[in-house]
């Protein structure tokens, strides 16, 4: 029960978040005000995350591997092999550089032991693409650092924890075995790409005969659709813990399972729009929840931690944590601008972009439960977190100066409402053109002015009280009153094609033309 009440709080919490952003703080990120009312929720709910979320297994496999893989989805594969050396430079050679300058950094300015040195550089490399696009909100990063931010948020976090995993046998074993944890992190990392891959894979493949063929499926008893969407939901979970399980790497095979999986769909999404269309919508839906419930857990853990740690080594952990971030900044800056051939400009916002976020505290957490210290797993959590809050701080201050502004939520929804006013005008002047019998002419004008919000509670009232009293429609009469709906989206379909000519209205055109289908196809679905 307490696990199910906890799910529901963190669930409402973000729905809290982003009614917050959308009324009132539309030039705030929803992942900040998301990590505030978790902070909130630590401080005055004492909301018990460590007891049912924050095994950080169950985070990673439950949470994160789920919103990799719906990451994963939004990238092309040809893009992606197209771009496999960048991503082996940035998630490999790039990680491994940054963590050894860290580690030396940490060991030159506070004198703790190599072995503690590194697993404090390892647990900073993973960054976190959610997190980039809390600190980049209203603004317009370039395409390049963009593309490049988000292939190693997908890639690094396996590197992350391979890396981790050397440390803490060093740690432990006071033995450090480079040739072992280079051929662990080819068999973790190739094994998890082939599983992935083949699984996805094969999944698609069934899925598409299945989609071709309903008769394999019984109706009378449910939808087959139902049946493939609950399967596709829940396979980047399965994926990760059988992955996890062989000891290849879970996170790898989840992204490349996302990428296989926008590949079946991009190939087959004609097959069947019903399926095609309620799995993208909610994907769409999950990965702003999750990504919501990541930052919320995010600022319950930051909020807990100071709460509940001894704060006698605090200066220390915050010296650690500033040393950690400047060494991956420097090496990040460095390797852009050399390796990637970046301009200056570009280096210094893809060395901001390296955001860290939950990622970082569930690697963080993982070493609680192994044989390090109390006093240095303490040392280590502040550490994190005084990186992890410059990450954000740092690049939400510098990225107001060095970004160009994209046009604000206001702007683009004053824009979205004019162009849908002249939308629906443009509409209801060609229906005035023709003869229609008043009852469907007056349902009809009801309808079109409920899309730009011109209809209140009196006139919703209203026509629910004439529904009720009106005799049904003759079959004849409801076919004439669909080919008149039939017309009226035609005709708002021709305006936005008029549109779409003016490429400073091809954003507004998108939305609306994808609206307008929404809408014809929901009316003819009832």
């Amino acid at each position: 029960m307490e696990t199910f009440t906890g799910i529901s709080e963190l669930i409402l919490a973000v729905c809290l978040a982003m009614v917050i952003q959308n009324w009132i703080l539309k030039k705030v990120s929803v992942n900040y005000i998301a990590m505030i009312i978790g902070i909130l929720m630590a401080l005055f709910l004492k909301f018990p995350v460590n007891r049912f979320i924050f095994e950080p297994e169950v985070f990673i496999g439950l949470v994160v591997a789920p919103l990799l893989f719906f990451e994963g989805q939004q990238n092309n594969l040809h893009s992606i092999l197209r771009s496999w050396r960048s991503i082996f430079g940035i998630t490999v050679i790039m990680i491994v550089i940054a963590t050894c300058v860290a580690a030396f950094g940490v060991v030159i300015t506070t004198g703790v032991s190599m072995p503690l040195a590194l697993v404090l550089a390892t647990i900073s490399t993973p960054t976190d693409a959610t997190a980039t696009e809390s600190v980049s909100h209203g603004l317009k990063l370039p395409k390049t650092v963009s593309k490049y931010l988000k292939n190693e948020s997908l890639f690094n976090d396996a590197s992350g924890l391979i890396l981790l995993d050397m440390a803490v046998t060093w740690y432990v074993s006071k033995e450090l075995n480079i040739g072992h944890t280079l051929l662990r992190f080819l068999f973790s990392s190739i094994g998890g790409l082939i599983l992935g891959t083949l699984l996805m894979g094969m999944l698609v493949l069934t899925f598409q005969k299945l989609l071709r063929s309903n008769a394999n499926f019984d109706h009378s008893g449910y939808e087959p659709i139902t049946a493939l969407i609950t399967i596709y939901l829940i396979m980047p979970i399965m994926i990760y813990y059988l992955a996890e399980h062989i000891q290849v790497s879970g996170i790898i095979a989840v992204v490349a399972a996302g990428i296989v999986a926008n590949a079946g769909i991009e190939r087959s999404r004609l097959t069947s729009l019903s399926y095609t269309y309620t799995s993208l919508t909610l994907t769409r839906y999950l990965s702003s929840m999750l990504n919501g419930i990541v930052f919320v857990v995010l600022g319950i853990v930051i909020a807990q931690t100071f709460q509940e740690k001894s704060l006698t080594r605090l200066y220390l952990a915050i010296l650690i944590g500033t040393v950690l971030y400047l060494a991956n900044l420097l090496v990040r800056f460095l390797y852009s601008k050399i390796i990637m051939k970046l301009s200056a400009k570009d280096a210094i916002i893809f060395a901001l972009g390296g955001i860290h976020g939950a990622v970082t505290f569930a690697l963080a957490y993982m070493l609680e439960q192994t044989v390090i210290s109390s006093s240095n797993f303490t040392l280590l959590l502040y550490s994190e977190v005084s990186l992890i809050i410059l990450s954000m701080i740092v690049p939400t201050i510098l990225f107001r100066r060095l970004l160009p502004k994209d046009r604000t939520d206001f702007e683009k929804e004053d824009n979205i409402q004019q162009i849908k006013c002249d939308m629906v005008d443009y509409a209801q002047s060609k229906l005035n053109e023709i003869y229609l019998p008043k009852r469907i002419r007056k349902q009809l004008e009801f309808d079109l002015n409920a899309q730009i919000d011109e209809t209140s509670m009196k006139d919703f009232i209203r026509e629910l009280k004439k529904s009720v009293k009106a005799t049904e429609l003759t079959p004849s009469q409801k076919e004439f009153r669909d080919e008149v709906y039939r017309y009226a989206f035609r005709e708002e379909r021709t305006y936005l094609g008029q549109l779409s000519q003016k490429e400073e209205t091809r954003p507004e055109f998108l939305n609306l033309y994808r609206e307008v289908l929404f809408g014809r196809s929901f009316v003819f679905a009832f």
